[in-house]
């Protein structure tokens, strides 16, 4: 009997798929309900006049899941979610946010050489209307437009939320030729939500923004200048002890529309596109227990058509050479990413602590399997292993990371908050073998939810969530009068100290911009602080693990309704993971197999500059 594989069933169609059950099981008493049609046990007398609709987020606020795109404090946020002032016929709400934010960072990756001095203004600034005729049917609409002051800000195409951004038709790359216009003013939000359908089921489609938990894995990013939006469709059954929903969004397509309609992300036009005939789907379910606890289940997969990279994501070489035998003869090959976890917390009130309560803790864990679209040569102790079938047998390559997260805190007198954390995301020992260790980020923000900032590891981003172990503790204390101030500290190390330093963008941090300013397979092309080779004797230095520790100081203060301003600063030091490779004096050449005095240590170019800083200032407007 032929196997059917996963990739096979999940093919461009699946979000047709997904809308086609959806409208066969809700059909009937759909139509039946937009409609708005009462049935014969139901109907109104004729001569009685019936009331107005009023949307209940009038006196209630306005739910949650329709003010996604703002990134303020929760006291801003009930302040203007709760104002009634900007409701229309009491079916329209009109609303306003704009977030202009200076940042100033200095020598984040600790080159002597060059300080990578950035300072800049981002702002964001949002439009919405949400649309609440009847109990049936809810719709939303955000224009937005990110921008850098003086410029425009599309997403970069190192970064692998890249297609997830909004207003990212175009993808940039640094010193790119200004050869087309960048769109920075689009649509961030564009859905509609079907609601009142059997079993208390909501259907939401279209343009939208996720968020679930903690953010750790899948959110908005509203702390980025564009944000990231999902074009696709969730089907959620909402009860008041659990909720379980289902969704799936497509970023990449292979399929262009007629007249002269082109998706950004169609690798066919894009040369940027990281894949092909990509489905991101999953399934998040929140359980709370006895009131006390609350339970998240949650599954978060992609699969991709997969495509070959010209370049070795891992070792820099080209991708048809013996790290990938069959790259240019596989033409059905998926990539499969498949992400399971849970998360347990005390936090029962909207991820708040109940009232009452002092002690909040929050333990988080995931583990992935799948594979990463590659096949590359089996070894035995270093050895490719010989078939009779062919000259050398081949394995696909595995996803086998994981992620654990442990974060507690105590408030005493309800003002002051001691909180410590603990997050390990895997790395890989051996980048060579058939498995990669290194837990893959997906669409996660990065960056911690309010009010606990010690979420991810620092304001800086300096850092992602892969081959990291970082230790934090934090000190927060809110004023009556004066806002709220926190302390924190961060010791970033690595999990595994053959693996890499991951930039915020899920990309290893390369000789292109820690390392040599010669990037080479004499340098070590995606070295940096790693040894992806599994040889101790490749490595002219002496691997370390710490990668650098971060002191954040953060204010935020309401001044009044509607505005809010947050000032940060950060200083961080780097450990001796970078700062024995930026200081060694020698490098390993791979063509000759033997150790060569380093052009840039005679130069006296990128020796280690161990102190970096972060700053910002920024306004939050909402109306």
């Amino acid at each position: 009997m032929k196997q059917i594989s996963s990739s096979s069933i999940l093919k461009p169609n699946f979000l047709g798929l997904f809308f086609l059950v959806s409208g066969v099981l809700f059909s009937s008493s759909l139509i039946a309900q937009i409609s708005g049609t009462p049935s014969s046990e139901t109907k109104p007398n004729p001569t009685s006049k019936a009331e107005p609709y009023r949307s209940p987020m009038v006196d209630k606020g306005i739910d949650p899941e329709f003010s996604r795109h703002m990134f303020v404090e929760p006291e801003l946020g009930r302040k203007v979610n709760k104002a009634s002032q900007l409701w229309i016929n009491d079916i329209i709400r009109m609303g306003i946010y704009l977030r202009p934010r200076q940042e100033i960072r200095n020598n984040l990756d600790f080159n002597a050489s060059n300080s990578a001095y950035v300072d800049r203004i981002l702002q964001t600034s949002s439009l919405y209307l949400i649309i609440d005729p009847n109990p049936n049917v809810t719709a939303k609409i955000t224009f937005q437009d990110a921008r850098v002051w003086g410029g425009d800000s599309p997403a970069s195409s190192g970064d692998i939320r890249a297609v997830f951004f909004n207003n990212t038709p175009n993808l940039s790359t640094a010193g790119q030729a200004n050869a087309g216009s960048l769109n920075t003013t689009s649509i961030r939000e564009a859905f509609f939500m079907i609601k009142k359908l059997p079993l208390d089921l909501k259907i939401q489609i279209g343009r939208q923004i996720w968020a679930y938990g903690d953010q750790r894995m899948i959110g908005g990013a509203n702390w980025t200048v564009n944000g990231l939006s999902y074009d696709g469709a969730r089907i959620m059954f909402d009860q008041p002890d659990y909720k379980i929903h289902f969704f799936a969004a497509r970023p990449y397509w292979t399929q262009s529309g007629p007249n002269g309609v082109v998706s950004a992300n169609d690798p066919r036009t894009n040369s940027n596109a990281r894949g092909s005939d990509t489905t991101l789907f999953g399934n998040y379910n929140t359980i709370k227990i006895l009131n006390e606890v609350v339970l998240d289940l949650y599954s978060l997969n992609i699969v991709r058509k997969w495509r070959p990279n010209t370049v070795n994501p891992v070792t820099g070489l080209p991708s048809n050479s013996a790290d990938d035998p069959l790259a240019t003869t596989r033409s059905r090959q998926s990539e499969e990413l498949y992400t399971a976890g849970f998360r347990l917390t005390n936090r029962t009130d909207g991820n708040f602590l109940a009232k009452g309560k002092s002690w909040d803790w929050t333990i988080e864990s995931a583990w992935q399997a799948g594979y990463t679209g590659r096949r590359i040569n089996q070894k035995v102790l270093g050895y490719n292993i010989e078939s009779p079938y062919q000259s050398l047998k081949t394995e696909r390559e595995r996803y086998v990371g994981q992620f654990h997260i442990a974060q507690t805190g105590y408030t005493f007198f309800e003002k002051l908050r001691i909180g410590i954390q603990a997050l390990y995301a895997s790395g890989d020992k051996n980048r060579s073998d058939g498995s990669t260790s290194t837990f893959q980020t997906l669409v996660n923000p990065r960056f911690g939810t309010i009010p606990y900032f010690n979420s991810v590891a620092g304001i800086s981003e300096n850092v992602n969530s892969q081959n990291l172990f970082s230790k934090s503790v934090s000190i927060a204390y809110n004023t009556d009068d004066w806002g709220n101030f926190q302390i924190s500290y961060f010791q970033n190390d690595k999990a595994e100290i053959q693996d890499a330093w991951y930039a915020i963008n899920g990309a290893p941090n390369s000789a292109t911009n820690i390392g040599s300013s010669n990037p080479s397979p004499v340098t070590n092309a995606k070295g940096s602080t790693e040894n992806f080779s599994d040889n101790p004797y490749s490595q002219p230095y002496k691997l370390g693990r710490r990668l650098y520790n971060e002191i954040d100081l953060t204010w935020m203060a309401l001044i009044n309704d509607n505005v809010s301003i947050w000032i940060g600063l950060g200083y961080l030091r780097a450990g001796d993971s970078i700062s024995n490779y930026r200081n060694s004096a020698l490098i390993y050449n791979s063509t000759t197999n033997s150790y060569e005095l380093s052009s840039d240590f005679l130069q006296g170019k990128n020796k280690v500059a161990k102190e970096g800083s972060m700053a910002y200032f920024q306004v939050n407007a909402s109306f």
